[in-house]
């Protein structure tokens, strides 16, 4: 009786179990409903009632964690539209230029528990946590699970921070659940996943523990992305995040000359780390180059290494896959086109690869209007080409592209025997949504909000 008061009005599932002895010595296991009913008895013998105890206040804690994850309120789901602003600055793209591949990495030189450096395409960074366990941690991380997912992670972080703060005051923090910064970046269902929620702490610290100490051959020092002021976990196993922007990541978005590009939200998050991942490191690479910038000229080998994605090595003409890997970046820039993040001006070999891919067939999505009128002549002569002819002609245009030695950035002037510079330009979604942002800025925060 005295039991069976204490569980009175209680959830069916979270009610203490109630065990009973009949004269034999058998024992049950009975679960009681709010009304009194007994809802279900199985016996069990003696021996097995510890196991069964056990068992019983495992499946309680998992209840109590799923319940109260339920209540924390997500945020409000990113639009079609929506844009989060990004910093145009050189040190950011050291940064972001270390989530993707061509990133210099030597792990056998790094002291177990120590910091350590890091060397992406445009500069160097010192990633040093503030304990022998949190360098252990970034020593995993950086070698085994940094990637382009965590730009994704990133987005997040930042869009999450502009959403709550609007940028008034660089010291305020910004209180979150992981769960809440994973829904925000469209992990829907698997924002309660433990592995999803460990990979974002581990890009949380990242960014918090790691120094631009060097861009090109300047050296400097930058504060870290984000000032990390606690992560706590509490009875339900529910993560709290508490941070704020480092101070010149706040004065390049919300400062009185902000240096800012806008990034596509929405297509962001829903590209796929591994698949979509020229996309990913292209959005980000070009739109940092083009924050302030009219138009923005380039080898197609440089875009290819500065923008983290290849290795110089992978370049050569040694390297059987070059090809392959070049049409990826080239589909990339396509999609970019695509999305008028950006537009690409003419350009011989670059436009002979495109139109002999839609001769082909072998474009995975059409072109941009804009792409289709800039080739409209080309697409004219290849008319009755076979397909041997079409193929040599992509093979000498990809060719051309992938000449590393015509391709010196230091030459005031280019050879277009060889190769020559693409020009890349900010496309009119791109204009659009950073006139907005700039704009939004300026206005008072009750407007804001």
């Amino acid at each position: 009786m005295e039991e069976d008061k204490k569980n009175e009005g209680a959830d069916p599932f979270l009610r203490e179990p109630v065990t009973k002895e009949d004269d034999a010595g058998s024992m049950y296991v009975a679960v009681i409903g709010n009304d009194g009913t007994v809802l279900d008895a199985t016996p069990i013998t003696p021996e097995a009632l510890t196991a069964v105890q056990e068992t019983l206040r495992n499946l309680q804690a998992v209840s109590i964690k799923a319940k109260r994850a339920k209540r924390v309120t997500p945020f409000p789901e990113v639009t079609s539209q929506h844009t989060t602003p990004f910093p145009g600055t050189d040190s950011f793209l050291v940064l972001t230029g270390s989530f993707g591949p061509n990133v210099a990495k030597q792990p056998t030189l790094w002291s177990e528990g120590q910091g350590f450096d890091l060397t992406t395409p445009s500069g160097k960074l010192r990633v040093q946590g503030q304990t022998i366990g949190e360098n252990t941690s970034l020593q995993h991380y950086v070698t085994s699970q940094i990637g382009p997912e965590g730009l994704k992670e990133l987005a997040g972080l930042l869009d999450v921070y502009n959403l709550l703060t609007q940028g008034q005051d660089q010291m305020q923090n910004v209180e979150v659940t992981a769960k809440q910064v994973l829904q925000r970046i469209g992990k829907g269902d698997h924002a309660d996943d433990d592995d999803e929620q460990a990979h974002l702490l581990n890009t949380l610290l990242y960014l918090a523990r790691t120094l631009v100490v060097g861009v090109s051959s300047k050296q400097m020092r930058i504060s870290p992305l984000l000032v990390l002021e606690s992560v706590t976990t509490d009875q339900y196993g529910t993560i709290q995040l508490k941070y704020h922007l480092g101070a010149e990541t706040f004065e390049s978005i919300y400062g009185p000359k902000p240096l800012l590009y806008p990034l596509p939200t929405p297509r962001i998050i829903g590209y796929h780390g591994t698949k979509s991942q020229h996309e990913l490191m292209l959005t980000v690479f070009l739109g940092n180059r083009l924050a302030l910038r009219e138009s923005y000229s380039l080898y197609f080998v440089t875009l290819c290494t500065h923008s983290g994605l290849l290795t110089h090595e992978k370049l050569l003409p040694a390297q059987k896959n070059r090809m392959r890997d070049a049409q990826q970046i080239i589909s990339a820039l396509a999609q970019l086109e695509r999305d008028e993040f950006i537009w690409c001006g003419p350009h011989p070999d670059l436009d002979m690869v495109l139109a002999v891919n839609v001769c082909l067939n072998a474009s995975k999505e059409p072109l941009s209007q804009q792409t289709i009128g800039r080739i409209q002549s080309l697409l004219r002569s290849l008319e009755g080409c076979k397909n041997t002819e079409l193929n040599a002609k992509r093979r000498v245009a990809l060719q051309r592209l992938l000449d590393v030695e015509a391709s010196n950035e230091e030459r005031s002037k280019e050879n277009p025997e060889f190769c020559s510079r693409l020009t890349i330009f900010p496309g009119a979604q791109f204009l659009g949504k950073q006139k907005f942002l700039l704009e939004k800025q300026k206005e008072p925060f009750s407007e804001k909000s």
